[in-house]
C-alpha cells in the first residue's frame, strides 16, 4: 500500500509561493544596493577634495541660498589664495554678525578696500555688514546635494525627520542584505 506521504516524496518538486517572490526580491535588492551605492558615492565625492590642502567642506544649514543651495547640501570650498573673489561667486566666510559661525553667501559687491558685500540668493537685500578679506575661508567649487541632510537635521535638532531618515537607511541596508535568489533546499 502506498501512503500519500510516499507519493509526495516521489513527486517532482512543485513551485511554492516563495518562487513567486523571487523576482520581487531580486528587484528590491538591486534597487536598494544601487541607492546605497549612490549614497556612498556622493559621500565619497563630497569628501575626496577635502584631502587637498586647504579645501573645506561645509553643510548648508539655512535656506538663504535657495535655489542654488539647499539645506543639507555639502559645498566644497577652495582656499581663496590671496585673490579677491569675483562678484557672483559663492564664498564661505566667518560671519561678521555672529562670531564663531560661518556664512555661505554670494559676493554681491567688492568694495575698494577689498571688503566683500554678500547676499543670500533668497534674501531680498544684501548683508549689512561687509566681510573682511581675512575672514574669507574659501570659494565654492562643488556642491553635492542632500548628502549632508543627516548632519543638517542633527544640528537643527529635528529629531523626527532625522529618525525617519535613519529608519529609511536601516530599511535600505536590510533590503540590500537580502540575497537576490533564495536557495532551494533539494535533498
Amino acid at each position: 500500500m502506498t501512503l500519500p506521504s510516499d507519493l509526495a516524496a516521489d513527486a517532482p518538486h512543485q513551485p511554492t509561493a516563495r518562487v513567486a517572490w523571487q523576482p520581487i526580491r531580486a528587484v528590491t535588492t538591486v534597487i536598494s544596493r544601487t541607492l546605497l551605492g549612490s549614497l556612498l558615492g556622493l559621500l565619497l565625492w563630497a569628501q575626496l577634495p577635502v584631502v587637498a590642502p586647504g579645501w573645506t567642506a561645509a553643510v548648508v544649514q539655512s535656506g538663504s541660498m535657495r535655489p542654488a543651495l539647499m539645506p543639507g547640501d555639502v559645498v566644497l570650498y577652495q582656499p581663496p589664495r590671496d585673490r579677491t573673489p569675483a562678484v557672483g561667486q559663492i564664498v564661505l566666510a566667518q560671519d561678521p554678525t555672529r562670531p564663531g559661525h560661518l556664512l555661505t553667501h554670494r559676493v554681491y559687491q567688492v568694495l575698494p578696500n577689498n571688503d566683500l558685500i554678500t547676499k543670500g540668493d533668497a534674501n531680498s537685500t544684501p548683508d549689512s555688514t561687509p566681510i573682511r578679506p581675512t575672514a574669507l575661508q574659501g570659494v565654492a567649487r562643488l556642491s553635492v546635494p542632500w548628502i549632508g541632510l543627516p548632519v543638517q537635521l542633527w544640528r537643527a535638532r529635528q529629531l523626527v525627520p532625522e529618525a525617519i531618515a535613519l529608519l529609511g537607511l536601516a530599511i535600505l541596508l536590510a533590503l540590500a542584505a537580502l540575497p537576490r535568489h533564495s536557495r532551494s533546499q533539494h535533498m
